[in-house]
């Protein structure tokens, strides 16, 4: 079971690592210019908002999973 926990850990920061480097690396200026309307930077600004607020969140997930799983593994020997 901790080995599943780090390998959702290590995933998950290989995840971050590649999800900014590519988001990082849009150019919507060209997108800007052949759309009318809602510029893609807007959209881009707003999916990093909702990417930065889930990675802040998942750290603190997988905390509490680690912490129930020790709980558990603490009450089976208790038992």
């Amino acid at each position: 079971m901790i080995g599943a926990v780090v390998g959702i850990l290590i995933t998950l920061i290989i995840a971050v690592l590649v999800f900014y480097n590519i988001a990082g690396g849009i150019d919507t200026t060209t997108i800007d210019a052949d759309l009318t309307g809602t510029p893609a930077a807007n959209a881009t600004d707003d999916t990093l908002d909702q990417a930065a607020t889930f990675f802040q969140i998942a750290p603190i997930i997988a905390i509490v999973v680690v912490a129930v799983v020790i709980l558990g593994y603490v009450g089976k020997i208790g038992a």
